[in-house]
């Protein structure tokens, strides 16, 4: 009778502090509804999405914050953690490691933001903590994507270029390539979406340097990723978008590129800056944008 107790009150306390049940019906016990703890010592949340079914395969959308940033942050900036559920994803907003000055980054790549050169391999962090989340929960392989700005927009295309056969789509605000050296190769098609603004005075949107390595323009990394997902033809020109708040009208100018198994896309904020306002409608627009590109 103690025992049983026991357990109870433990129970409660875990539902009560938002972590889901634990199924108990195999030798590897099954996340069936709630959030869960993940990553190891760079704990990570991981949120289920409203009326999750382990008999249902999940999305899984991972959002990466930026330089400085973290993933509390995150999350209120990119607005798309309860869209992402009411979609039925699997989310998550992991956070990048601490720098000398108590700073949060990814090292994504030469240029941005290992400025003090640790010995750490984010994608690889990603990577297990994507394999981590598959073991406890149901998620469909071909919807796996991650969302990025800044800082973790040059993560999201270090990751893709490092494990492309796992991620089906990227989506990258702010965020930029090594212009020399990144030796990106893919063995499978990503898709992508770059967002930029047109006057980001941060990550430039012309291209530019950090710590005297230079990254890409806007343009230059929707070519390199035109020719690794072999898209044909030119760009072509969409309708215009309102996705920042701040700036009157349809300030998003959209182009698209059809590829053979993927697509690469490029919204370009006219007047844009390093942290876009995104309204309301932005994160609906990414959700879809998303399940539109599963991997092919």
């Amino acid at each position: 009778m103690k025992r049983l107790f026991i357990f109870a009150t433990v129970f409660i306390v875990l539902m009560g502090a938002g972590y889901g049940v634990v199924s108990l019906q195999s030798d590897e016990p099954k996340i069936t509804g709630g959030s869960f703890l993940a990553g190891g010592d760079r704990s990570t949340s991981v949120d289920l999405p409203y009326g999750y079914s382990e008999n249902n395969p999940a999305p899984l959308l991972l959002d990466l914050h930026g330089f400085r940033s973290n993933s509390f942050n995150e999350q209120r900036f990119s607005r798309l953690s309860n869209v992402a559920r009411e979609n039925g994803f699997v989310y998550a907003a992991p956070d990048g490691s601490r720098d000398s000055n108590g700073d949060q980054f990814w090292n994504a790549s030469n240029s941005c933001c290992n400025f003090d050169h640790a010995k750490i391999d984010d994608a690889a962090f990603i990577k297990s903590l994507i394999d981590e989340i598959s073991k406890k929960v149901s998620i469909d392989p071909k919807r796996i994507y991650i969302f990025g700005h800044s800082n973790g927009a040059f993560m999201s295309y270090t990751f893709a270029c490092t494990y492309p056969d796992t991620v089906a789509a990227i989506v990258g605000v702010a965020g930029a390539m090594d212009l020399v050296g990144n030796n990106c190769t893919i063995s499978s098609p990503v898709s992508v979406l770059e967002i930029h603004g047109t006057e980001d005075p941060i990550v430039g949107f012309t291209g530019g340097a950090m710590s005297g390595i230079s990254y890409t323009s806007a343009a230059q990394t929707i070519d390199i990723w035109r020719k690794l997902d072999k898209c044909v033809g030119t760009p072509i020109a969409k309708e215009n978008i309102d996705i920042e708040e701040g700036i009157d009208g349809a300030e998003t100018k959209v182009f698209e590129s059809t590829c053979v198994k993927s697509t690469v896309d490029s919204w370009q904020i006219v007047n844009g800056l390093h942290g876009p306002k995104f309204n309301a409608t932005f994160p609906k627009t990414i959700i879809e944008w998303l399940l539109a590109h599963p991997k092919k």
